[in-house]
């Protein structure tokens, strides 16, 4: 799409079928047009006033209009690139990913993360993580040091947080080390490195002992009280792995140092799920209780926090076979979920519950959610739920399943 003008003059000649030496006529050898058309020469201005006019005549007694005019024949691919980005920019419209691409690809290194870091923020802007998270993966590999882009670096590592990416975390951390450790400029470097020892216990690249030998190092440097706790939880969740009883003591010790509702609740969290997986209902109870209290009293203020109480309310509720309480907390979670930074995985992971308990008579609430599955399925491809919706339609409605079909076809692909 976007030539050079030797590119051109070659793109006319090949579909015209017209010799070197029509295009010359007999100024120059036919050798310098070749090395212009092939890029090892740039085209002189003398020079391409004679071939676009020339070009033009011919093109002319063929027969054919010839519809470039002179300033765009001598326009630079990079220029067009430029325009053409800047256009997409300017309107907030991404209508061709390919073409975003070549345009890039033609562009210096220093315009390319410009414009790379733009159309990232324009992703954004249209909820688009997904592709905003691999303009920025683009903008960190060519680039060797975190100075002047430690904005972005901040949301890049927690778009691939938000997405569970755990390795590209790890990459980016040890590729970026000595930055991380000496730049005063990023504003969150205590989160950065509880997010990197995160990615270490989930990527299960180092066995427990070196994780742990990892966290205990950080723990000399992080100040914050709150990421200290975030750090001492993955040890926990270590001690889980290999004995349950010293887990529950590390969070029942982490309970009390809490000294905000958000940490207690993280640890309620974390308790009840193992409280979960362990079987343990009287303990899981005594959570639920202490977590429907919190929800009673309206105390926890912020959106996102809402969404998290919400979701493991309606997970422990299910648990607990309160299939009426679980659904009304899931689907209220899904409400204020909507429009707000939450882990996408997790409301991914409510639909597929919800559907999996849906009723013949929760047909319209059933198609309310699936409108909001289809939106989040545009940047975040998990296909778990549709299993659970098929099954939901083959017992309720089977003769929509075919148009079912063909609507998650376009998605299945």
């Amino acid at each position: 799409m976007f030539l050079s003008p030797g590119e051109k003059i070659l793109k006319y000649r090949r579909h015209y079928k017209i010799k070197q030496e029509d295009i010359t006529g007999g100024k120059v050898s036919k050798t310098y047009l070749g090395m212009v058309e092939s890029g090892k020469k740039s085209l002189s201005k003398k020079m391409s006033v004679v071939f676009y006019k020339n070009l033009k005549k011919i093109v002319e007694t063929l027969g054919e209009e010839f519809t470039v005019d002179y300033d765009s024949f001598i326009e630079s691919a990079e220029e067009q690139a430029k325009k053409y980005l800047d256009a997409v920019i300017k309107n907030e419209k991404i209508d061709n990913k390919w073409v975003i691409e070549e345009g890039i690809l033609k562009l210096n290194k220093a315009n390319q993360n410009r414009y790379i870091i733009d159309l990232a923020e324009i992703y954004l802007k249209l909820q688009n993580e997904a592709e905003a998270r691999y303009m920025y993966e683009k903008l960190f590999k060519r680039v060797t040091e975190i100075k002047k882009y430690e904005k972005e670096f901040e949301i890049f590592i927690n778009l691939c947080a938000n997405h569970e990416k755990y390795e590209i975390i790890t990459l980016l951390f040890n590729k970026y080390r000595e930055d991380i450790l000496k730049n005063r400029f990023l504003k969150n470097n205590e989160e950065i490195y509880y997010l990197y020892l995160l990615s270490l216990y989930k990527n299960k690249e180092k066995s427990y002992i070196e994780v742990e030998s990892e966290i205990n190092e950080y723990l000399k440097i992080i100040k914050n009280r709150v990421i200290r706790n975030k750090c001492l939880n993955i040890l926990a969740e270590i001690q889980i792995e290999e004995n349950v009883e010293k887990g529950i003591e590390l969070y029942l010790l982490i309970l009390k140092k809490s000294a905000n509702l958000e940490e207690r609740l993280n640890t309620f969290y974390n308790l009840g799920k193992i409280f979960m997986l362990s079987n343990r209902s009287s303990e899981l109870k005594n959570i639920y209780l202490k977590l429907s209290r919190v929800y009673e009293k309206k105390i926890v203020k912020t959106a996102e926090e809402k969404f998290r109480l919400l979701y493991q309310l309606g997970k422990i509720s299910e648990y607990l076979d309160k299939q009426v309480e679980s659904r009304a907390f899931y689907i209220e979670a899904l409400v204020i979920g909507k429009g707000i930074e939450v882990p996408l995985n997790e409301v991914i992971d409510i639909i597929n519950r919800l559907f999996k308990m849906f009723e013949k008579s929760d047909y319209y609430s059933l198609i309310s959610i699936e409108k909001e599955y289809l939106r989040i399925l545009e940047s975040y491809e998990d296909f778990k739920p549709v299993v659970k919706l098929f099954e939901y339609y083959y017992k309720n409605y089977p003769h929509k399943m075919e148009e079912k079909f063909n609507l998650f076809g376009n998605y299945l692909e």
